[in-house]
């Protein structure tokens, strides 16, 4: 009976959890993204290509596609453009949406799951917060976390409203991999970071680091016997969930691609080295009687690891886009600033990466020195903490996870801060000590904001780029576009530059030859080619290529790239209006900025 009775309890402390602290953080977020994006949501203007095309993988999927193939076939045709994107991120779209298509067709049934879907899982990442902050922090300081997250601009911009692409389930899955480090129950916290790590990595391998950098902790926190950790029991769990169940995702969502060696994906050579993982510390939990066996054991299988990792595909070891031509790393790869390190954003990026990390530290330096006990857990994470900021220093998009980490012990400053304000006597002292701490989050982004120095200009380049942008991808431009073609008649295949092929595909029934997506590559160097060669050699890529319009939007930052390195191609060429004898001008009030042309 007392035994139901403290199960019951702790049901009615989770249940309390999510009603008073995820939900209610919850309700402030939507009010934060209601009020920075409701003209985007009532024009229904995605953020992103990557958006744009997950929806497009949804359609196909829905319509007829086989579960298992993701291949694009309205690019590059007629063989397609192979695609390493995960089907988990795919079925909670597809569920909303076949909900809905009976009620409202299946155009607004789309509309509405890309707007409801990000919110949803923002709920989820709130939950995974709170639960994993309450256990390591307290009631209060789980409330601050869930708090901070809508203004923390790393996150809860990959949780805006259309933006269905698979960087917030992945902080989704480093807060719940977090929660199984530190969760009091060693077996069951192996296991919940164990599967988080298998999920993040089956929806993207770039969590990779990540998940190796928790197991490596996991196994210094047995060797120095943090207090949890003393038996060997979390990493030997963790390490055999995360062997498992990567296992049946790759059979799941991946089983056709056999032995093919992928490096952007999980392949069998990265199946192997999980279970080579786990059968290691599983051999050393065994048969390890001291530290020294220990730790001869867990180094033994680290190296095993490793070189299964690097022999069966060394072309990996240095990323998944090291075999790209020449062209496409150059004027593809280089020009996506969320892939390139810290010193290759602007400052306003910067700002957003390390805002919060002046904190982070204070409160880990106050943990350590407030709760003594526990500082095997403060080690832990500020090690976990120091390898995520890394990451996000070396790719800019992994910013998100790093931030995830930082909010825990930044919300224990300000709950420190919150109950000296109320030991106040003064009550005007109060006040003004409570508004502060509230505020301190805000002081890091607002100070460094005001010591950077200025970029008007470019502020104002960015702003116009941006309208003339919107102005290109409006659905009612887009709807217009795709219209015009059907009077026109005749073939539709599109040379358009990357970034707008998503667009087109959602949007049109055109086919396009290539998107910002690398494994096409051969495909995309074409299209670039195209667009910085003389007209005579763009109209043999054109004839080889079958394409039977040229598209393009003036002014935006791809267009401006290729316009800038090649002054005397194609994009240049158009972009001063010159006129190009094997291209006919398409002239249309309904197409707005785009400029079209059919090839004679």
């Amino acid at each position: 009976m007392p035994q139901a009775e403290g199960m019951a309890l702790r049901a009615q402390e989770r249940s309390g959890l999510f009603a008073r602290v995820a939900l209610p953080t919850w309700l402030f977020s939507l009010l934060v993204l209601g009020t920075v994006s409701w003209r985007r949501v009532l024009e229904m203007r995605f953020q992103d290509p990557d958006d744009l095309l997950r929806m497009v993988e949804v359609r196909d999927w829905l319509n007829g596609q086989g579960w298992f193939d993701v291949t694009q076939y309205r690019m590059n045709v007629p063989e397609g453009a192979p695609m390493h994107w995960s089907r988990l991120v795919d079925l909670p779209i597809a569920f909303v949406i076949e909900m809905l298509r009976p009620f409202v067709g299946m155009a607004m049934a789309e509309i509405v799951a890309a707007a409801i879907v990000p919110l949803l899982t923002l709920l989820v990442l709130l939950s995974v917060v709170a639960r994993f902050v309450d256990g390591l922090l307290g009631r209060r300081a789980a409330f601050f976390a869930c708090l901070m997250v809508p203004i923390t601009l790393s996150v809860i911009l990959q949780f805006q409203v259309y933006r269905v692409d698979h960087h917030a389930w992945q902080m989704v899955c480093a807060g719940a991999m977090m929660l199984g480090v530190f969760l009091p129950v060693a077996r069951r916290g192996g296991t919940i970071a164990g599967v988080s790590g298998a999920i993040w990595l089956t929806i993207s391998l770039e969590g990779l680091p990540m998940v190796v950098g928790t197991l490596t902790a996991l196994g210094l926190g047995w060797l120095l016997q943090r207090k949890g950790d003393r038996d060997g029991t979390r990493i030997e769990s963790a390490a055999l969930s995360l062997a498992l169940t990567t296992s049946l995702l790759w059979l799941a969502t991946r089983l056709p691609q056999g032995l093919e060696i992928w490096c952007d994906a999980v392949s069998a050579y990265h199946l192997a080295t999980f279970a080579a993982a786990a059968l290691g510390i599983w051999l050393t939990r065994t048969l390890a009687r001291g530290p020294l066996t220990r730790f001869a054991g867990l180094a033994i299988s680290g190296s095993v690891c490793a070189l299964l990792l690097a022999v069966p595909a060394p072309q990996c070891v240095t990323g998944a886009f090291n075999d790209l031509p020449p062209l496409v790393h150059r004027y593809w790869y280089e020009q996506i600033s969320e892939g390139l390190p810290i010193w290759r954003q602007d400052w306003s990026r910067i700002v957003t990466m390390v805002a919060l990390l002046p904190i982070s530290v204070w409160g880990l330096v106050l943990l350590w020195r407030t709760r003594r006990e526990e500082r095997g857990d403060w080690a832990m994470y500020g090690g976990l903490l120091g390898l995520a900021v890394a990451i996000s220093w070396l790719v800019a998009r992994a910013d998100g996870v790093a931030m995830i980490l930082a909010i825990a012990p930044a919300s224990y400053v300000v709950d420190r801060l919150l109950s000296r304000a109320r030991q106040l006597s003064i009550a005007p002292l109060r006040i003004l000590a409570t508004t502060s701490a509230i505020l301190l989050p805000f002081v890091p982004l607002l100070l460094l904001n005001s010591l950077i120095p200025s970029e008007d200009t470019h502020e104002a380049i960015r702003e116009r780029t941006a309208e003339r942008e919107e102005d290109c991808l409006a659905p009612t431009r887009l709807h217009a576009l795709g219209a015009l073609l059907d009077q026109r008649g005749g073939g539709r295949n599109i040379m358009a530059p990357l970034d707008l092929g998503p667009a087109l595909l959602f949007s049109t029934d055109a086919t396009v030859l290539a998107s910002s997506h690398h494994r096409n590559k051969i495909a995309m160097n074409d299209v670039i080619r195209f667009w910085m060669a003389s007209p005579a050699l763009a109209r043999q890529i054109v004839e080889a290529r079958r394409s039977d319009y040229v598209l393009f939007c003036p002014g935006i930052s791809e267009p401006r790239t290729y316009a800038g390195a090649a002054p005397q191609g194609m994009m240049a060429r158009l972009s001063k209006g010159e006129r190009i004898d094997w291209l006919e001008p398409v002239r249309d009030p309904r197409l707005g900025g785009l400029r079209l042309y059919q090839v004679r």
